[in-house]
């Protein structure tokens, strides 16, 4: 019962924490003009998934875990599961798309790209939200029969030997092809980040010399700020990966080891490995913040202007209430 509460009171931090932050990364993002590219936009369209997640994931997760039992339904359990799977695929595929633009800005096209938001960019983000529907709906309806609510757990499962079936094809297909796409991706990154921290690229230096001889040396500059900044921004990726790997690992293995290797864990251990798993949805507004000295500032222009908003509606009102009792 103390367990219980407990790890309902750590649900309930996660939401009071994930919901500010990630509609701060909204409100920032859409509200400065210096964040509309493509590599914002990707985040905000992640933190936008990270608020959803709370709110159809964690939230329900709170009351049941309290009560101990769930509260809403076998429908609504079962869709809980689908909800889980969905979001799960629709952050990957947030952090490939992350990870490949970097990709783009660092190792494929240092010297062309320049991060502005075309048509194809947009479909890539529609697929990054429809995808994991065709992905995860299908074969759920029609195993919907197999997935039961676990009255230890408080959260429905699929059963275990129908989910044996379709595990080794989950692991590879969801789980083993996305995690080492980024991998790769990052260790890319994180190459060519030191390569050129190192100077073992003198093509790109050759390059952009020839591009700046004529225009002095302040071109050169603005060209090894941009480098700094992209270094950086490698960094901050991969930091977000990791994060979201180090919250991700605990519920995996659970599943890996409970299906494959028939594994029975207490029931206090899968609850923790699926509370920590909702935490990846609160990290990234932190690693944003502690980071992105850029985004620190917009954050604050932007909490100045959402209060200054509040204050002048606050003022609206008090009038309006003043001039009614005149």
């Amino acid at each position: 019962m103390v367990f219980s509460q407990v790890l309902a009171a750590v649900h309930a931090v996660i939401d009071v924490v994930g919901f500010p932050g990630n509609l701060l990364v909204l409100a920032t993002i859409f509200m400065e003009s210096r964040f509309h590219v493509m590599r914002y936009i990707l985040l905000a369209s992640l933190a936008g998934s990270d608020i959803l997640f709370l709110i159809l994931g964690n939230s329900p997760s709170i009351a049941s875990t309290a009560h101990e039992r769930w509260l809403y339904g076998e429908t609504m359990c079962k869709l809980h599961y689908l909800v889980l799977r969905y979001f799960y695929l629709n952050t990957v595929l947030h952090l490939i798309a992350v990870s490949y633009e970097r990709y783009s800005a660092i190792v494929k096209s240092p010297l062309t790209y320049d991060g502005s938001i075309t048509r194809s960019k947009v479909v890539v983000i529609v697929l990054i939200w429809t995808v994991p529907v065709l992905v995860v709906a299908i074969p759920f309806f029609r195993q919907a029969k197999s997935v039961f609510y676990h009255p230890k757990l408080f959260f429905c499962r699929a059963a275990s030997d129908a989910a044996a079936f379709h595990a080794p094809a989950a692991a590879f297909i969801v789980f083993a092809v996305p995690i080492s796409v980024i991998f790769f991706i990052n260790w890319r990154l994180l190459k060519t980040v030191n390569a050129i921290q190192s100077n073992d690229q003198p093509v790109i230096f050759l390059e952009s010399t020839a591009t700046t001889s004529n225009n002095g040396p302040s071109q050169h500059q603005q060209h090894e700020a941009r480098r700094i900044k992209d270094r950086k921004a490698a960094v901050d990726v991969c930091i977000v990966m990791a994060a979201f790997m180090i919250c991700y690992l605990p519920e995996w293995t659970d599943f890996v080891l409970h299906y494959f290797f028939k594994v029975e864990f207490l029931s206090e251990v899968t609850q923790t490995t699926r509370c920590i798993y909702y935490i990846s949805s609160v990290t990234n507004p932190i690693i944003y913040s502690v980071r992105k000295r850029e985004f620190r500032r917009g954050v604050k222009r932007t909490l100045k202007r959402i209060v200054g908003l509040c204050a002048i509606l606050f003022a609206s009102g008090t009038d309006n209430v003043i001039g009614v009792h005149e």
